[in-house]
């Protein structure tokens, strides 16, 4: 009886032991078949390479914003003056917004049958400074009554109207 508990004893050990192998090396095994396909796959070295452009495009673009900002190249923006005419006048419409506000930068001066506008801002700030111009100017042919020019804001709009004669 003695032997026979030894024995089944040792037949426990065993196959604990057994059992014990085989996970360890089916452990092992997935690990490394996991690693394997994650070296190997080019699906996830794509994805890695993707998301490195993508961080370095965002990167550039920051980049460009800051140092590519040439103050000599125009932006694309609406026209800073627009002429509209109406029925009985032209209107003249400033946008002040590229002024700050400031409708004191804008002068309108009449030369025979030509208009000009022009608008200047010289503005200081954080010990840099910031110079904005423009001069536009339209030839009427028709006959303007220029004594009654009106000149009004409307919220960043500097409107000039000008009747025709009577």
């Amino acid at each position: 009886m003695i032997e026979e508990s030894t024995k089944h004893h040792w037949l426990k050990v065993a196959a604990i032991a057994l059992i014990v192998f085989i996970a360890t090396f089916l452990a092992f095994y997935i690990v490394m078949e996991i690693m394997y396909n994650r070296i190997t796959d080019p699906n996830i070295e794509i994805k890695r390479f993707e998301k490195m452009v993508k961080q370095e495009q965002k990167f550039l673009r920051k980049i460009d914003d800051k140092f590519l900002d040439s103050p000599f190249e125009p932006k694309m923006r609406p026209m800073i003056v627009n002429l509209v005419r109406e029925n009985e006048e032209y209107k003249i419409i400033v946008d002040l917004t590229t002024l700050d506000g400031d409708e004191n930068a804008v002068n309108v001066s009449v030369n025979d049958k030509i208009l000009t506008v022009t608008g200047e801002l010289d503005k200081k700030f954080h010990g840099n400074e910031r110079i904005i111009n423009f001069t536009q100017s339209y030839y009427l042919d028709e006959q303007l009554d220029f004594e009654e020019m009106t000149k009004e804001k409307k919220g960043n709009k500097y409107i000039i109207t000008i009747p025709f004669e009577d």
